[in-house]
C-alpha cells in the first residue's frame, strides 16, 4: 500500500505545480467573460464584462489573440477548482491513512506468531521466495558451448547473459535463466530472462539479441518479437530488449538503465 501513498504524493505534487503555474497565468488575464454564439454557421464572440449584460460587446475576429485569452482564462478557473478539489480530496485521504496499512500487520508480529498465521498477502521476501522456488526446467545448452557461469553458478551461453545476470544479481533483482514460457501459436520458448519486478509484482521477460550481424538471425528475432505482441508481451512493458553486432557490443550502462526503468 506504499505505492498507494507514493503516487498520491507524487499526484498532490504534479497538481500543486500545475495550480500555482495557472494561478500565475490568471493574474495577467483580461477581465471579463466570453460569450460565443453562431450567426448561421458562423461563431461570433462577444466580451462580458458586466453580470446583468447578459449579450456582451461584439469582438471582431481581428481580435483572435483577445478571444482566446479569455476562452483559455475560463477554461483555467475551471482546471483550477477541479485541481483544487483534488487537492483537497488526496489531503482527507492522506490525513485519514492508517499508520499501518492491513498489509503490513503481519510484518509487525513477532517472528513466532508470524508461523501460526496466513497473511492476506505475502511479504516481498515471500512472494520473491515462493516465485524462485517454483521448479522449472530450463533449456539443455549444448556440449560445444563455451563452459560460462554466473556469479550465482548458473551456466549461460554468452559472456554478454554472464553480465547480464550478474549485473541483475548486484541490483537484487529476482530472476530465472531461460525459464520455460509458452507462445500461443509459436509454442515454448525460452527467454534469457524471466524478472520479477517485486515492487509491481509483475514478470518481465528479458532478450538479448547479441546476433545482429546475421540477417537471418533477424529476421528470428522480429518473428519472435511479433509473437510476443499477439500473447499480450510488448517491448517497453513486459518485454526488455537488447541488441549487440560485433562492432557494438553490448553495453553495462544501457543493462543497468534498463533494469532501473522496469525493475525497480
Amino acid at each position: 500500500m506504499l505505492q498507494v501513498i507514493s503516487a498520491l504524493l507524487e499526484r498532490k505534487d504534479e497538481l500543486q505545480k500545475r495550480k500555482n503555474m495557472i494561478e500565475k497565468e490568471l493574474e495577467t488575464t483580461p477581465e471579463g467573460y466570453l460569450r460565443i454564439c453562431n450567426a448561421g454557421n458562423t461563431p461570433q464572440f462577444y466580451l462580458r464584462t458586466n453580470p446583468q449584460d447578459f449579450s456582451g460587446v461584439y469582438i471582431p475576429k481581428s481580435r483572435m489573440s483577445e478571444i482566446k485569452n479569455l476562452a483559455q482564462k475560463e477554461y483555467n478557473k475551471k482546471v483550477l477548482r477541479s485541481i483544487e478539489q483534488e487537492l483537497k480530496a488526496i489531503e482527507k485521504y492522506l490525513s485519514t491513512y492508517p499508520s499501518k496499512p492491513a498489509e503490513e500487520v503481519y510484518e509487525s508480529l513477532h517472528i513466532e506468531r508470524q508461523k501460526l498465521i496466513t497473511p492476506i498477502r505475502l511479504t516481498d521476501e515471500q512472494y520473491i521466495r515462493e516465485w524462485l522456488e517454483t521448479p522449472f526446467q530450463g533449456k539443455e545448452i549444448d556440449d560445444d558451448v563455451p563452459l560460462l557461469y554466473t556469479e550465482k553458478g548458473e551456466r549461460v551461453r554468452s559472456k554478454s547473459e554472464v553480465i547480464i545476470a550478474d549485473i541483475l544479481h548486484h541490483e537484487g533483482v529476482p530472476y530465472k535463466y531461460e525459464c520455460p514460457l509458452m507462445l500461443k501459436g509459436l509454442g515454448k520458448v525460452h527467454p534469457d530472462f524471466t524478472m520479477l519486478n517485486v515492487r509491481k509484482r509483475k514478470v518481465i521477460y528479458w532478450e538479448h539479441l547479441g546476433k545482429m550481424d546475421d540477417a537471418e538471425y533477424v529476421e528470428s528475432a522480429i518473428r519472435r518479437k511479433e509473437f510476443y505482441e499477439r500473447n499480450g508481451i510488448f517491448l517497453g512493458d513486459n518485454l526488455i530488449l537488447t541488441f549487440e553486432t560485433r562492432n557494438c557490443p553490448l553495453n553495462q550502462r544501457n543493462i543497468r538503465i534498463q533494469i532501473e526503468r522496469y525493475l525497480k
